[in-house]
């Protein structure tokens, strides 16, 4: 047998049917395998709101007295159908694929997702100092202990994401006032294909507000845009006649530079988002379009300058903008989208230079006017810097190693990201934390987790291998 000991901890409250399917699995999987191991279930009374951080930094203790020397996080809707629980000598995440229930939405797996089922031998859990106790009802301590990893130096696995274009001359948005205006020449009678590079800055967040756009391309009104936002995800909106949003988001990603690109079909009505020349997705076929005409200019860097509260200014660098009066191929999109070749002359799969109605290139500056190298609508640059930004070929960005395994998913509710804001207000309160506090201070890593756990122990029982603890927070 195995001479490592493993505990399973699971956060739990108010899922019964769920917790008897789970243990029922858990135990019959587990007495397969040669693994000593102890099941650890944390059932958080009713007064307060969950705190999945705290119940698992809980269940930790508990693995430490049964003299466990590993454990696993694990979520009670995620039955193991083909998982290795074998010991790891550093952080494993194991969430990887899922057999889905009839009807049951898909989770979103993202390069950084750190949830679900997550294994830490214990002395690099102690070192870390366990998961955060602050972040109440759904979302972000897993973000928050990806964080703790990293700025404790554990080994973690990276990927690369590749800054499309090269180093040269940019245009910076500050996030406040800067701006681009131009004279509004778009037809939306006509097919059209919109494609912008760029990189968004580190975001802080208002806490005024339930979520942010950070829009570096807008046509006003009921804005025709496209932004990063809180959700880490990029993003194009626009709205039809009867003011109804079409959204399309990529999955969650880092922000590094990037070029988006959105077409406009209409002979059939719909709009299609391409990111880095890779197809993302479309919208529902529309009706009619909200009349963008009618606004007098669109922007770069901006979603409106003068609306009040939410004009949502960009922060961070814009490297060009091409309008197009025609839907471009899919092998064209891919071409412009990693070439730095001037849009004005074909080049490779890219033949519609013809089509071309407004081209900008942070490159050609000229008297604080941004240049409009197919004619003559040049852009008004507002408290804007021009610099230059050198960047790696690739962002680094560091991500769990994983163990990959299949789970089968019981239903659960969404909790998340739902159309284009999240389900619960404590989803934003936590987002709020993470992103404005503790990424930028590490003693709020250092002196919240395991070093300040305290909580009340109301009863427990311990039997055929599986300890209930039911405490008070």
């Amino acid at each position: 047998m195995d001479r490592h000991k493993l505990g399973i901890i699971v956060p739990y409250r108010n899922r019964y049917e769920q917790l008897e399917k789970f243990k029922k699995e858990i135990v019959k999987y587990l007495d397969k395998t040669n693994i000593k191991y102890e099941i650890i279930i944390v059932e958080q009374d009713d007064a307060k709101l969950f705190n999945r951080g705290m119940l698992l930094n809980i269940g930790y203790t508990y693995a430490i007295s049964l003299k466990c020397d590993y454990v696993v996080f694990h979520d009670i809707d995620m039955l193991p159908h083909n998982v290795d629980y074998s010991y790891s000598d550093k952080p494993l995440h194991m969430a990887t694929d899922f057999i889905y229930e009839n009807g049951e939405k898909k989770r979103e797996i993202f390069d950084e997702y750190f949830g679900g089922v997550t294994m830490f031998p214990v002395e690099v859990f102690q070192k870390i100092n366990g998961y955060s106790n602050k972040y109440w009802g759904w979302g972000y301590e897993d973000t928050d202990l990806l964080l703790r990893c990293v700025k404790s130096d554990i080994e973690l696995d990276t990927i690369k994401l590749k800054n499309v274009g090269k180093n040269k001359q940019v245009v910076k948005f500050n996030g406040i006032n800067s701006m681009i205006r131009i004279k509004n020449n778009i037809d939306f009678n006509s097919n059209a294909t919109f494609s912008i590079t760029f990189k968004p800055e580190n975001l802080i967040l208002n806490h005024e507000k339930e979520s942010d756009d950070f829009t570096i391309f807008s046509i006003p009104g009921w804005d025709f845009a496209v932004c990063y936002n809180s959700f880490s995800r990029y993003n194009f909106c626009a709205f039809d006649s009867q003011e109804i949003p079409f959204y399309i988001n990529t999955k969650i990603k880092k922000n590094y530079r990037t070029n988006i690109t959105i077409t406009m079909n209409r002979n059939e009505n719909y709009f299609s988002l391409f990111q880095d020349g890779v197809y993302m997705g479309a919208t529902n076929k529309f009706k009619r379009i909200y009349p963008y005409k009618k606004e007098e200019y669109f922007y770069l860097g901006v979603g409106k300058p003068d609306r009040e509260g939410i004009p949502n200014f960009f922060n961070g660098t814009f490297h060009s903008f091409a309008y197009f009066d025609e839907v471009l191929t899919n092998e064209e999109i891919k071409e412009i989208s990693r070439n730095e070749g001037s849009l004005l002359n074909d080049f490779g799969e890219y033949k519609s230079s013809h089509f071309l109605k407004a081209y900008y290139d942070s490159r050609k500056i000229k008297e604080y006017k941004l240049i409009d190298l197919s004619g003559d609508n040049h852009g008004e640059i507002f408290d804007c810097e021009i610099s230059e930004e050198h960047l790696d070929e690739y962002k680094i960005v560091k991500i769990p190693h994983r163990r990959y395994s299949t789970f089968k998913s019981l239903k659960h509710e969404e909790n998340g990201f739902l159309g284009n804001k999240w389900k619960d207000q404590a989803t934003r309160w936590n987002q709020l934390r993470f992103h404005n506090e503790v990424s930028l201070n590490d003693d709020l890593l250092k002196n919240d987790g395991l070093s300040d756990l305290k909580f009340v122990e109301y009863g427990k029982t311990h039997k055929n291998k599986i300890l209930h603890i039911n405490i008070g927070i």
